[in-house]
């Protein structure tokens, strides 16, 4: 799709919302991790060995991720979920629910200070008795979820900074966020193709849905922004010699990752155009119309224009 076409493309909602279930992804055999921004170069077609290392990269997408042994589970893509050996771990009061999902998507923790402003701005001496309170509540129930004794603690302090320690925790948002960094540091297109496979994987819905805190919205929209890349560059690394392949990694995008994206249903009926699917460019055309009816909006002039263009 030309690239001057996109200036003229409605703007997506700010506010990502929940999409399609996990088993969308099932048509991919998606497997390791993550996105390039927007404007970077595309780079040179995959080569049929990108391609089939891609479709070889392991990927059991059920549940994200499989965690690694010993680990406690951590999903905050999606609905949040916290599960250790298989049993789902609760936190019974919404300060230690809110310091859990803060740590959960701040790997390198952060300092005191910095979450008693984020979680109950405005009075740093109530704020930090509540930010106590809730460090005794995740470690009591993380305590009684695996059996460890009462001297263990699951948020510990390094330095100035509260953070959950890696060797206790395995969590989905981490590993994505390493995906993320390694498609822009890979040094060959297998690598970066499977890294963008575990973006996609990983990606099982809006970063903690369900949750309307202010401090979550600029996460979300962050990594949603770069699932979404992940899976324009992905289609357009396998489009050369695997356009079916590239059909569905934006049908997915635009099924379960952000489907009020005129871009990326653009990119997708130009793709089924290539194949010889004026059927199926109908049929994404008015399933894009459906989406875009839901937020009082209608395909730009834009659109119709490459949809005409595209029957032709």
């Amino acid at each position: 799709m030309p690239i001057a076409l996109a200036a003229g493309l409605r703007t997506p909602p700010a506010e990502p919302v929940e999409v399609g279930p996990v088993d969308d992804a099932e048509r991919l055999e998606l497997g390791a991790p993550a996105p390039e921004q927007r404007g970077e170069p595309s780079g040179v077609p995959a080569s049929s060995t990108v391609v089939s290392a891609a479709a070889a990269a392991p990927g059991a997408v059920g549940s994200g991720f499989a965690v690694a042994a010993g680990k406690t589970k951590v999903e905050v893509f999606g609905v949040p979920r916290v599960t250790s050996a298989g049993k789902e771990v609760v936190f019974g009061r919404a300060e230690a629910r809110d310091l859990f999902a803060l740590l959960a998507v701040s790997r390198d923790g952060m300092p005191t200070e910095g979450i008693v402003e984020t979680l109950w701005p405005g009075d740093y001496e109530r704020g930090a008795r509540r930010l106590e309170s809730a460090v005794r509540e995740v470690n009591q129930a993380m305590r009684h979820a695996t059996g460890c004794a009462t001297g263990v603690r699951f948020v510990v302090k390094s330095g100035e900074r509260r953070l959950l320690p890696p060797a206790s925790f395995d969590v989905d948002f981490w590993r994505f966020d390493e995906a993320c960094k390694l498609v822009s540091t890979a040094v060959d297109e297998a690598t970066r193709v499977s890294a963008l496979y575990e973006v996609l994987a990983l990606y099982r819905g809006p970063l903690l849905a369900g949750r309307d805190d202010l401090w979550v919205v600029p996460v979300r929209q962050a990594a949603q922004r770069h699932t979404v890349n992940a899976a324009e560059r992905l289609a357009e690394l396998v489009r050369a010699d695997d356009p079916g392949r590239a059909v569905d990694v934006l049908q997915l995008a635009v099924e379960r990752i952000d489907p009020y994206n005129e871009l990326l249903w653009c990119r997708l009926m130009t793709v089924q155009a290539e194949v010889g699917g004026h059927l199926a460019v109908r049929r994404s055309f008015e399933l894009m119309r459906e989406r875009l009816v839901e937020i009082d909006a209608v395909p730009s002039v834009q659109v119709r224009q490459l949809y005409e263009r595209l029957l032709r």
